[in-house]
């Protein structure tokens, strides 16, 4: 069985003029295990930013960035294509936008109210629990 090293640092005594704490806070920072996995993410993102900045400072930029989409040109709008027969005829719903762009509002469907949407109770805030008043 080994010896623990624990009791061998407790039986140590150090000569009078070393600091015991200082000698302890020394040995516990040189035993502590150094964590290397953040430093390497760290390396990793800054090499990734600086190809990243490289790639957009060196890039050609004579290049157009999207092709052009050719606008195809309606020679006379008034005489637009008719929609099929066999197509039905859109459907307007009163509170469609076309309906609410094209008539009056103050003449639009009105909603019916909404019966018992609010308890009769009081309602709770926060210190009503400590009334007693919750059921």
């Amino acid at each position: 069985m080994t010896p623990d090293p624990i009791a061998k640092l407790a039986q140590f005594t150090p000569a009078p003029s070393i600091d015991a704490a200082e000698l302890l806070f020394a040995v516990g920072r040189a035993s502590a295990r150094t964590h290397w996995g953040w430093k390497v993410a760290v390396a990793g993102l800054v090499v990734s930013n600086v190809a990243l900045g490289a790639t957009l400072l060196f890039a050609p930029r004579s290049a157009p960035l999207a092709a052009p989409v050719p606008v195809p040109a309606i020679s006379h709008p008034e005489q637009a294509p008719a929609p099929p027969a066999s197509a039905p005829a859109p459907v307007d719903e009163p509170w469609s936008y076309r309906m609410l762009r094209a008539t009056d509002l103050e003449r639009s469907p009105q909603t019916e109210p909404v019966a018992n949407l609010v308890p009769a109770r009081e309602p709770l805030t926060a210190r009503s629990g400590r009334r007693g008043d919750i059921d």
